[in-house]
């Protein structure tokens, strides 16, 4: 039951702040959308940070999945077609499965406090990225270039798409085959970066 509250309370949270920001929400408001009052709310969280704070991490957890194994799988050989491919696909699907995570994201650095700083660290996606790219170029396969900004830029194809349909709403105008996506942009990606 306890586990239960909390998590109302958080999916609460996340509708809300995804909608109206984590300035523009109240605690009065998230206990009329858990169907709490606020003082249940102090009880789990002492402050609206450490309710954000927790579903961060919520937020991290859930993103390790069977894919996230694959991806650990792939980033040790090197068939560099099938490990991006396999990072794009896992990327949209978890922005299709939830479109408050950009919304989240968007809104915490829009209104500029530390929240957005929370979300930059908990990116920690990229690190195995860019750590195959570097491997990748030491093996000679890639042109040399700093392996972050590269990972960077594949991110950036992936997030720009997400927030194209997601956020600004094309998607009820403009659908897209997910593979199709997938393939185009991890070629773009690899024409850019590889020797050849």
């Amino acid at each position: 039951m306890k586990r239960e509250r909390r998590q109302d309370i958080l999916t609460a949270a996340m509708q809300l702040f995804a909608k109206k920001g984590f300035r523009g929400t109240t605690t009065r408001d998230l206990a009329a959308q858990a169907g709490v009052n606020e003082a249940i709310i102090f009880r789990y969280f002492s402050t609206k940070e450490e309710l954000y704070s927790a579903i961060l991490e919520h937020k991290a957890c859930e993103k390790r999945d069977a894919r996230s194994e694959e991806i650990d799988r792939l980033a040790t050989g090197t068939d560099d077609e099938k490990f991006f491919q396999t990072v794009g696909r896992t990327f949209l699907e978890g922005h299709a499965h939830d479109a408050t995570f950009m919304r989240l994201l968007l809104f915490s650095a829009l209104e500029g406090h530390q929240l957005s700083e929370m979300f930059v660290a908990n990116m920690s996606g990229r690190k195995p990225i860019a750590k195959y790219i570097q491997r990748r170029i030491d093996e000679g396969a890639f042109r040399p270039m700093n392996p972050e900004v590269a990972a960077r830029a594949l991110f950036g194809m992936f997030a720009s798409f997400v927030l194209w349909q997601e956020v600004f709403g094309q998607k009820q105008t403009h659908s897209y085959d997910r593979e199709e996506v997938v393939r185009t942009f991890v070629s773009i990606f690899l024409s850019g970066i590889s020797k050849e």
